[in-house]
């Protein structure tokens, strides 16, 4: 069986899981997905962005939104603040029009909120992490092989928090934004090998990829090479500019726009201004308890080690993966929460994945064995959804350090009524 057949399976698979989980009832927008889901609602329904009507509907089980209202949080002109990026409410923009046609063809409350509007954005972010895992594949089936390129891309899915936010808090913004860069690095690597494409998607991704999360801006980066590779062609090297810094500069005009209209400036760090400390904690948020990637994710710590056999087979390869790490490595380790807050892994390094696949892949490229990427990849993929279990179950702290020694993780989820 080819692994396109495998992978079209397990699509349907996982679709069969995702309509088990929601079609009783959608999981609920909550948490910073209140604040994603508000830019999107507030346009459409009150054509504004006054979030007070989101608050008032997500207080009714949401604490974020009902601290925010009992405590009058504004900004200094008296606006409702929204301290997130609007970029993943466009990305959910189509199917959120399809729910709006469903729910008047069925006669349900067209208010935003009812049964078909929460279903679409939990299907769209499943289809953010279907689509992500398939960009993934076709990258690396690029450089290595079918096998590889499958076992791969199907550990850096299901390993790592990725399903997680997949299928049990679909409303975050982590889905979303993955998807972008997927699609970004896809056509960086187009662009290394040469390859023909319209230029205006390049613009248009990286409009999106900085519109949904402000970080994203570092992985332009990862571009320098191939501005560097065409230095004697000065046509191609403004040509490349242009469609990178034109969707730049136009998010960052309408960002700043919406920052005055919502804090009266036209630049600020709306999580305030200790968000980001000249305060490295590096190791932090590799190796602890409290969300530490290589902890809480094994399966990267054979993309770390896979960086070196990267490096024999590409150097162009090997930098852009390994920089793309780096500067999210670097920016992660100040921030003033270092594991995220209320979080299933080292959540805010979701994006990196796709250049973590490349040394991955690089890594089993190196222990070629069937029985060995196999073995590995599924029991790495079984411990990532056994803790996610522990975590749901709340056995696992939501947030900060724990004693790992100290849990029975296989016995607490046999135990569970």
């Amino acid at each position: 069986m080819s692994y396109f057949k495998i992978i079209t399976i397990l699509m349907l698979v996982l679709f069969g899981l995702f309509l088990v989980i929601n079609i009783p009832t959608p999981i609920r927008i909550e948490g910073d997905g209140v604040f994603y889901f508000s830019w999107l609602r507030s346009a459409l329904f009150d054509h504004d962005f006054d979030f007070y009507n989101e608050l008032k509907h997500f207080s009714a089980y949401d604490v974020g939104s009902q601290w925010m209202l009992e405590t009058d949080l504004k900004t200094n002109i008296g606006k409702i603040p929204n301290a997130y990026a609007y970029g993943t409410g466009l990305l959910w923009w189509p199917l959120f029009s399809v729910a709006n046609l469903l729910t008047w063809i069925f006669n349900l409350s067209r208010d935003g909120y009812s049964w078909f509007y929460v279903l679409s954005v939990n299907l769209s972010s499943w289809l953010f992490g279907v689509m992500s895992f398939y960009i993934i594949y076709l990258n690396l089936k690029k450089f290595f092989s079918d096998r590889i390129a499958f076992w791969s891309s199907l550990g850096i899915y299901l390993a790592t928090p990725v399903v997680y936010y997949q299928f049990f808090e679909p409303s975050m913004s982590h889905l979303a934004s993955l998807f972008s860069v997927c699609l970004f690095f896809h056509l960086v690597i187009k662009i290394y090998k040469q390859e023909n494409f319209n230029w205006w998607w390049l613009a248009l991704t990286v409009f999106i990829m900085l519109a949904i999360r402000w970080q994203n801006l570092l992985f332009l980066m990862v571009l320098w090479p191939s501005f560097i590779s065409s230095r004697h062609n000065l046509k191609l090297i403004s040509r490349r500019l242009l469609f990178i810094s034109m969707p730049a500069i136009f998010f960052w005009l309408t960002q700043m726009a919406v920052w005055k209209h919502l804090y009266g400036q036209y630049f600020l760090l709306p999580q305030g201004q200790g968000f980001v400390r000249f305060d490295f904690h590096g190791l932090y948020i590799l190796l602890s308890s409290n969300r530490g990637l290589l902890l809480w994710s094994p399966i990267i710590i054979l993309a770390v080690g896979g960086f070196y056999f990267l490096y024999q087979k590409s150097k162009y390869l090997f930098f852009i993966a390994i920089s793309a790490f780096i500067v999210q490595w670097l920016i992660n380790g100040s921030l003033n929460d270092l594991g995220g807050g209320d979080a299933y892994g080292a959540r805010r390094f979701i994006e990196t994945l796709p250049f973590l696949a490349l040394a991955l892949a690089a890594f089993w490229s190196k222990y070629n064995r069937r029985w060995l990427i196999v073995g590995v990849t599924v029991l790495l993929i079984s411990w990532n959804l056994i803790l996610i279990e522990n975590y749901r179950q709340g056995i696992i702290p939501h947030s900060d350090e724990f004693n790992i020694l100290k849990i029975n993780y296989i016995k607490n989820i046999i135990n569970l009524d």
